[in-house]
């Protein structure tokens, strides 16, 4: 039967496979871009344009996942409330601004990455939303432990 606790696992799994495949990926960067370059019939001077933006967008990227590994090692153990939380769901948000503004830059090189930067933002803003519901409720729990 499905619960709660196999979904987290489920997404500790998960979380730990896109980390390995946005490391794959960086280290394949300059391989695939230029394939790509070459299938889509796109100018090859483009390949250092699109390693930077990877690159720039990668760190962003790898940051947000181990923030979001945390989080999800710490609502396994069944610390929900917690100020690191808040702490992570803050850095994912930060992270997805990151990488919208990167896209939005970006948006020279491919309109494609003008609608990137939409969605990135709005991530960042709901994870902004959900940082601030945990870290009232946060606020709210410490209040009714102290209350006798």
């Amino acid at each position: 039967m499905w619960n709660p606790s196999k979904s987290v696992t489920l997404s500790c799994i998960f979380t730990k496979l896109v980390i390995i495949l946005v490391i794959c990926f960086d280290l394949t960067a300059p391989y695939v871009i230029g394939k790509y370059l070459v299938y889509a019939g796109r100018n090859p001077d483009l390949i250092q344009q699109l390693l930077f933006i990877v690159y720039t967008c990668s760190a962003p990227a790898l940051v947000a996942l181990f923030s979001l590994n945390k989080l999800l090692t710490n609502i396994k153990k069944g610390e929900i409330f917690i100020e690191k939380n808040v702490g992570y769901l803050r850095n994912l948000s930060w992270c997805c601004f990151a990488a919208s503004l990167i896209m939005l830059l970006s948006g020279f090189t491919y309109i494609l990455f003008l609608i990137i930067a939409l969605g990135a933002a709005f991530f960042g803003l709901i994870l902004r939303v959900v940082k601030n519901v945990i870290e009232q409720a946060m606020i709210i729990k410490n209040e009714n432990d102290y209350t006798i």
